[in-house]
């Protein structure tokens, strides 16, 4: 099984969306360092986790699988989402260019030698909702 990405309750700071709700919290940006172009299909922990135990049965037996959110976003439009979430004015979002695009840009998929089917969970927690979720978590923390 392979993952969009992930986030939702009890991540760290090896997660990217954590961290930019962390930063955003601190500091008043809401930043990204990477592509301008980059695009995530942001999938909750809780989403990945009944849809990991769908891909465990029959109709998944031998197969590879990509278990991702409802569409691919711009990561740009989550921050905007994020920082009206926050209350903070657009000019708040700062996307900071840089060669590094982090794992990938446009797309979670590599070359394997075995074709992998996409599985998207028929009911999801919303994106926001999820942020909020991140959020009050990481404001109980401090």
């Amino acid at each position: 099984m392979r993952y969009g990405s992930l986030y939702g309750p009890r991540a760290d700071a090896t997660n990217g969306l954590y961290r930019l709700v962390k930063s955003a919290l601190k500091s008043g940006i809401v930043g990204y360092e990477g592509d301008v172009e980059a695009m995530r299909e942001y999938i909750h922990v809780e989403d990945a986790a009944k849809a990991s135990v769908d891909a465990l049965g029959d109709k998944f037996i031998n197969e590879s699988v990509v278990l991702t959110g409802q569409e691919p976003m711009r990561v740009i439009d989550m921050l905007k989402i994020l920082a009206e979430i926050l209350g903070y004015s657009p000019d708040s979002v700062k996307f900071i260019e840089n060669k590094y695009a982090g794992h990938y840009v446009r797309t979670p998929y590599a070359y394997q030698p075995k074709l992998g089917r996409k599985y998207i969970p028929p009911m999801h927690v919303d994106l926001g909702q999820g942020l909020l979720q991140v959020i009050n978590e990481i404001n109980q923390q401090n």
